[in-house]
C-alpha cells in the first residue's frame, strides 16, 4: 500500500499502484487466514533497497488504534526480515508495517512465511514478487 505524505497528516492509500521511487514510504500488509491457533510466528523478508520504519510523524504505526493492524504479541525488525509473533490467532488477521524505499533497482521479494512456533511443521507461505524501485526525481 502507498502512503501519501503530501498533506499535513500522512494517509495510507490502497493499493500500491504506479511507480515506487527511492524515498517513498510504503506499507506492507500481510493477510493471514486459517484455522484458529496459538503461538504463530510470521516472517516477512524485506526487499533489498528497503528499511523498516518503527514510526513516523503523523502516522500511527501501532496496533492500539484498532484500525491499523490486528493485535500481535511482539514485533521484531531484523536486518533482513520483519517478524510478528501472535499468541492468539482467531483465523483471520491483517498485519501491517511500514517500509522506507531507499535504493533504486529491480529486486525480488521473497515469500512471507507463517508457522506455529511449537509445531514448525505446520506452516504456509506466500508467493514471491518483484519490486522495481526508480531513482528519486
Amino acid at each position: 500500500m502507498r502512503v501519501d505524505e503530501s498533506g499535513d497528516k500522512p494517509q495510507v492509500t490502497e493499493p500500491l499502484t504506479g511507480e515506487v521511487r527511492s524515498g517513498d514510504l510504503i506499507v506492507v500488509r500481510l493477510h493471514l487466514q486459517g484455522a484458529r491457533a496459538r503461538y504463530i510466528m510470521i516472517e516477512d523478508p524485506i526487499p533489498a533497497g528497503c528499511e523498516q520504519i518503527e514510526g513516523t510523524s503523523g502516522l500511527n504505526l501501532d496496533y492500539t488504534d484498532g484500525r491499523w493492524t490486528d493485535w500481535y504479541s511482539a514485533r521484531e525488525f531484523r536486518d533482513q526480515k520483519s517478524v510478528i509473533f501472535a499468541t492468539y490467532f482467531d483465523g483471520d488477521a491483517n498485519y501491517r508495517y511500514a517500509l522506507r524505499v531507499q535504493i533504486p533497482g529491480d529486486f525480488r521479494v521473497a515469500p512471507a512465511r507463517a508457522e506455529l512456533m511449537y509445531q514448525p511443521t505446520v506452516q504456509s507461505n506466500t508467493g514471491n514478487a518483484r519490486l522495481d524501485i526508480l531513482d528519486k526525481k
